[in-house]
């Protein structure tokens, strides 16, 4: 049947359709419709766009803190009634061209989406997917694995201490250990204290001992019934498969079921609310200006469209750039040094929450950060905005709507999480992707009267449902916890009987065993190599030269959207400017230029482009090692009506930009810095792994310099310093300005729809036009010479990130593809059993950058240090042993080309593109190494092994960031080989 000649009131597969709708603005159709016996809801985006994405979500609404429906979540993806083998999940990773596979756990649902390009794999992923949510064992091993569980400290040895183990005890260590995670989770246990938003869904380390394996399975049993699921189809693949496919393999199975999920409405504040929280600080850092001071509102329904739509411009006018008045009464204040982590405006709840405050303050400023804010909106309400801010603060949501995103995650699920929210809480999918409409009413809205001031005055200044909380840094803290863990361990130690030790004993040899097992994984679905698209898809381009500059046209649809790039040679700047390009980059876009102030620049970029950013990198030589290219890019995007303006924009950037305002640079460092120490509870595996190959390679050392623990390092000196003390930053600053803005190496890309370029053209050739194009002659390069380095960085973080990193060798190598292979064959067959699974880490992964002429080993939120240090040494005697079945080389060379033809959004194609051209990195190279992945084999594979992981152990290089505890007891076990320990 043609998707053409559906029709409301049809019946497909046990389906009704419900309503169809035109999606315009998306190029898409949305459809609706209902099974009719269980009650599951349905949509389909119907489009060209061939990345198809399914996902299945349940409305979960936990009420204690124990990570029920986090534990859950990852439980039912351990094996299936149709696919009873231990991990189904990670096993088709390998087994896969997916270009995203996971699962999700919200405050109030849990999704377990997908996405894939295949379509074959797509419904081997569908039956996966299925089995998993509907019809999972649950078993209690899996349960004890992903949750928690109890075991000796020597397994065997029941006299020795009780330890806590599990990956998700593990991950919620070191997620609420991170000063931005933990505000939002203390925020919400303040906002939401009588509904499932007051509750930590990932789990509280405190109370996830408490959660029995029976209360999971009745967990199950309530809420992840088809009539509590919500399915969402996209893409170009026909919506009948897929209604007959979720019928035979899930619905088919059940009856109706009475169930209720609504979460009832929050019980409303007479009066505002303080509280003070605290978080674990690391006892030798300094605790000044590390708090956080946040003050929220409870605002209006999710369920309330147009509101919510005015509330998102009115956050944007509050605080989208430095103009806006909170965002630059908060930080003139010099109360704190940024914008809180949870700062804007959060829809995701069914009752939605304003929140606003400042990072890197005192605690006693709580008192005056309050009322700065309430002043602020005070003078808001009573002025209002000029109407130009107003239809930019619009332009701002208009450009987020309209634009083709999926670099990072696909397109398609961005889209689900937009409405998402909407349709669990009020039945409603569609009004969240018809903002036009809601714009419309909101301009209509504006013209009629004082809008926006009464909005302020409704949901803010008079609103008593408000707290303000203060989190700010404890150095007892972790030593507290700690000790209370062990003494509750102690005491349950000393109540166990023989019996009950012996039990834990057996538990703990029995998971272990089940984690050893060969298993048959034959009953899986899977791909063959003759699935792989042979030839990777070319993304052609123009050249030309414009006004003297080498320019690339890349004609991709982007939705009415220009993408613009700059890309110049930083190799001649001088070695003692050059830490500080990081930091330029960073404060481009947030200066004054031409004679305009920081906030005029500011209103000028809000009003007319989707921003403009500036970045640094690194570019490798496909043929050469030790020979990196070092660039600046500096990228707008605009609407094509406002490209005009963006190029007028860039023009004052480029040629007269003002760095002479030291508050500002003070202000915008500080902000960097923030981000930075924000960044590393996350990151601490990035981290590491840059610390290692810092000396490995000249790119390695390069990007270790730039966006490694020595950058962290760089900023935090500069931030140090007060305003006046940065003229010679200043001048700085201004130095690279004329050695990188529009220098005779530059070169520039342009990504819009090929109609437009001739209207683009008349701008971009006048900013070209204005460039000063001075001499860029490369500075002499010291020969590199690699050296191993083993290094510990002392963070405050509960849980350890392992890095082990080798040299390998350049792209057009023959050994790049069976590297890349060895990786993922190396990952899914060995560290995450040893890794995850029996040590208790949320992620045991290896890489090979065949760029980067780098392999590396990691480990994730890994409690395990030390141990670890032994699994990398037996990962590689087991990679050289090669005792891995052909079943296992063909799913590695798949996942590697799951990873190498990940879709991109339009202007991700165009920037990947542009990178390859300046790289000198051939679509004859690539297709190269296309053909020798398809060819690897186990001879290969060990051979690399030996050449360069066995017989480069010696010259490879380890770095750990962790706690400083935890480091000194690693190297208390490690002797000779124990870690020099730096603090961050």
């Amino acid at each position: 049947m043609s998707e053409q000649s559906l029709q409301p009131g049809q019946k497909l597969h046990g389906f009704t359709l419900l309503d169809m709708t035109p999606l315009p603005e998306l190029n898409a159709r949305l459809i609706q419709l209902r099974h009719d016996r269980t009650g599951a809801r349905m949509v389909h985006m119907e489009t060209e766009d061939d990345n198809n994405l399914f996902g299945v979500g349940f409305h979960t609404t936990p009420m204690d803190s124990t990570g029920v429906a986090h534990i859950l979540e990852h439980t039912v993806l351990c094996g299936s009634k149709n696919f009873p083998v231990r991990d189904p999940f990670f096993s088709m990773l390998k087994r896969s061209l997916n270009t995203f596979m996971n699962a999700l756990t919200s405050s109030d649902w849990t999704l377990y989406p997908f996405a894939s390009q295949n379509e074959k794999d797509f419904y081997n992923l569908m039956a996966i997917y299925l089995d998993a949510a509907f019809f999972p064992r649950l078993l209690d091993r899996d349960f004890r694995q992903e949750g928690h569980r109890l075991e000796f400290q020597e397994m065997d040895n029941p006299e020795s201490p009780l330890e806590y183990k599990g990956v998700v005890y593990n991950e919620m260590k070191g997620a609420m250990a991170d000063p931005s995670s933990l505000s939002h989770r203390r925020l919400s246990g303040a906002l939401y204290p009588t509904t499932t938003y007051g509750k930590n869904s990932g789990g509280e380390p405190s109370d996830i001992p408490n959660l029995t394996w029976e209360e999971l399975r009745e967990f199950h049993a309530t809420y992840y019934h088809p009539a509590n699921a919500y399915f969402f189809t996209y893409g170009h693949l026909p919506l009948e498969k897929h209604l007959e496919t979720i019928e035979n393999l899930a619905l088919r199975h059940f009856e109706a079921k009475p169930l209720d999920t609504a979460v009832p409405d929050e019980v409303r504040f007479e009066q505002p609310r303080k509280l003070t929280e605290t978080f674990p600080a690391d006892p030798g850092e300094p605790l000044e200006n590390r708090t956080l001071v946040q003050t929220a509102w409870l605002t209006c329904p999710a369920a309330d469209n147009f509101n919510r739509v005015a509330l998102q411009v009115l956050s944007t006018l509050l605080l989208g750039n430095p103009a806006a008045p909170l965002y630059k009464a908060l930080i003139e204040s010099k109360l704190g040094q940024n914008l809180s982590p949870v700062t804007g405006y959060h829809d995701d709840n069914r009752e939605t929450f304003f929140a606003v405050g400042l990072q890197g303050t005192e605690p006693e400023h709580t008192d005056k950060i309050e009322a700065l804010i309430l002043e602020t909106l005070q003078e808001a309400a009573d002025k209002g905005f000029p109407a130009e801010r107003i239809e930019a603060a619009i332009h701002q949501l208009e450009f987020a709507h309209r634009e083709v995103t999926g670099d990072q995650y696909p397109y398609a699920l961005l889209l689900l999480m937009r409405l998402l929210g909407p349709w669990i809480h009020s039945g409603d999918p569609v009004t969240p992707l018809l903002l036009t409409r809601d714009l419309d009413r909101l301009r209509a809205e504006v013209a009629a009267g004082p809008f926006f001031q009464n909005l302020i005055r409704r949901y803010l200044l008079d609103n008593p449902h408000r707290v303000t909380l203060t989190l700010k840094p404890d150095p007892e803290r972790k030593v507290r916890e700690d000790k209370e863990v062990a003494d509750n361990l102690q005491a349950l130690a000393a109540r166990l009987t023989p019996e009950q030790k012996q039990q834990i004993v057996e538990q703990a040899q029995e998971l272990q065993e089940a984690q050893e097992m060969e298993e048959d994984l034959s009953i899986l679905p899977t791909l063959e190599l003759s699935d792989i698209p042979a030839e990777e898809s070319p993304v052609s381009s123009r050249e030309e030269k414009v006004e003297g500059v080498a320019l690339s046209w890349f004609d991709q649809p982007t939705n009415g959207i220009v993408y613009f790039s700059a890309q110049s040679e930083a190799a001649h700047i001088p070695a003692d400017l050059r830490p500080f390009v990081p930091l330029f980059c960073a404060l481009l876009p947030q200066i004054g230029a031409a004679g305009l102030s920081y906030l005029e620049m500011a209103e000028r970029m809000s009003a007319a482009t989707g921003g403009i950013r500036a970045s640094a990198s690194i570019l490798e030589s496909p043929e050469a090692m030790d020979a990196p290219r070092t660039i600046v890019t500096v990228r707008g995007k605009a609407l094509r009506r406002n490209q005009d303006k963006m190029f007028a924009i860039l023009t004052d950037l480029f040629t007269a930009p003002d760095f002479s305002d030291l508050t500002r640079l003070h202000t915008v460092i500080n902000q960097v810095k923030t981000s930075m120490e924000n960044s590393i509870p996350g990151s601490g595996h990035t981290y590491a792994a840059r610390l290692a190959a810092s000396q490995l390679t000249a790119g390695g050392k390069l990007r270790e310099e730039w966006t490694g623990i020595s950058q962290v390092r760089f900023i935090k000196e500069i931030a140090a310093k007060k305003p006046a003390e940065l003229s010679d930053l200043a001048a700085k600053m201004q130095t690279l300005a004329g050695l990188l803005l529009g220098n005779e190496g530059m070169r520039c890309a342009l990504t819009a729809e090929g109609e437009a370029f001739d209207s683009v053209r008349p701008a971009l050739a006048a900013f070209l036009q204005s460039l000063n194009k001075a001499p860029a002659t490369p500075a002499g390069q010291n020969a590199f010479s690699p050296t191993s380095v083993r290094k510990g960085c002392a963070a405050a973080v509960p849980v350890s990130y392992v890095a082990r990193i080798f040299r390998t060798g350049t792209y057009t190598q023959a050994d790049a593809a069976p590297l890349m292979v060895l990786a993922k064959l190396l990952r899914a067959n060995f560290l995450h059993r040893e890794i995850r699974e029996k040590g208790g880490a949320y992620g045991g992964l290896a890489g090979a950058d065949p760029e980067a002429g780098l392999f590396s080993m990691l480990s994730y939120r890994d409690p395990q240090l030390t141990r670890t240090l032994k699994v990398y040494e037996q990962a590689v005697d087991w990679a050289v042993a090669g005792q891995y079945a052909d079943e296992e080389i063909k799913e590695a060379i798949l996942a590697s080309f799951s990873d190498l033809d990940r879709p991109l959004s339009p202007s991700g194609k165009a920037s990947r593109e542009f990178n390859h051209q300046l790289q000198g990195l051939t679509l004859a190279m690539r297709q190269t190494f296309r053909q020798r992945l398809l060819a690897v084999d186990r001879e290969a594979l060990q051979r690399v092994a030996h050449v360069y992981l066995k017989q480069g152990w010696q010259g490879s290089s380890v770095a750990v960031v962790s706690g400083e505890e935890q480091l000194q007891k690693a190297n208390a076990e490690l002797g000779e080989a124990a870690f020099p320990i730096e603090r961050i």
